[in-house]
């Protein structure tokens, strides 16, 4: 008898080989007329809307040295030779104001908020990813999504420094309003809880570097902070980004 396990794994490349072959297909596209490609200020109100479509970021900030922090160290059992080293960890983010700086709400004893209280730099790393399907078609008369691959999706970083909210702002309640909606959960560790000391931030954006996807039609490079800043409410209700209805 012949086994059937060759043939099954034949048939495993074949498929790869032909999804790989198509992919490439879909993304081997010519590039675009030069009217195609936005224009610096639609990019950056394209990373407005992002930025306030989304709920979540990757926080960036570097390791102090021992001498800086040894309690942090000590109590966090950090491994030697970490000074320096960049860590990226999820935050809850939320866009609460007209100027494009994010509300963060900093737990005291999270790292980096740590990190930053002993002296890192710091910045906030958001992507888009639209609600869709993302597959890859076998065949031409398939309907696929598109973009086709989070590679060719916009994504962005945001630099610049923390800085506390108003206590006006949780006086008359704007600020937390404006965070559980984004984030219900975050109702057990707001300012105030049993748990862990807490309060809201502000990251005050100095610079953004905005990466639009693939080169041919989009831009990718550091966004004036004029323009930055005087994107309008209207404006970033009447864009849509890429995959999305």
């Amino acid at each position: 008898m012949i086994s059937s396990w060759p043939f099954a794994a034949l048939l495993s490349v074949a498929t790869a080989l032909a999804l790989h072959s198509n992919a490439q297909q879909q993304l081997a596209s010519p590039a675009p007329l030069e009217d195609e490609m936005p224009t610096i200020y639609e990019s950056t109100i394209m990373a407005r809307r992002i930025l306030s479509r989304s709920s979540e970021g990757t926080l960036v900030t570097v390791f102090p040295s021992e001498t800086e922090s040894d309690d942090l160290s000590t109590s966090e059992n950090r491994p030697k030779g970490m000074a320096g080293s960049p860590i990226g960890l999820m935050e809850y983010f939320a866009d609460c104001d007209s100027t494009g700086n994010p509300i963060i709400l900093a737990i005291g004893i999270a790292t980096p908020f740590r990190n930053y209280v002993a002296g890192s730099n710091i910045s906030l790393s958001v992507r888009w990813w639209p609600s869709q399907t993302h597959i890859y078609s076998t065949t031409e008369d398939e309907n696929v999504p598109t973009p086709h691959t989070p590679a060719a999706l916009p994504r962005f970083s945001l630099h610049g420094y923390l800085e506390d909210v108003d206590f006006r702002d949780y006086r008359n309640y704007r600020v937390p309003a404006c965070f559980l909606a984004k984030h219900p959960d975050s109702v057990l560790w707001q300012p105030g809880n049993d748990v862990h000391t807490s309060k809201y931030v502000r990251l005050v954006v100095e610079h953004v570097y905005w990466f639009g996807g693939f080169g041919d039609r989009a831009r990718i490079g550091w966004l004036p902070m004029e323009d930055w800043r005087r994107v309008t409410k209207g404006e970033i209700d009447r864009m849509r980004l890429p995959g999305e209805k």
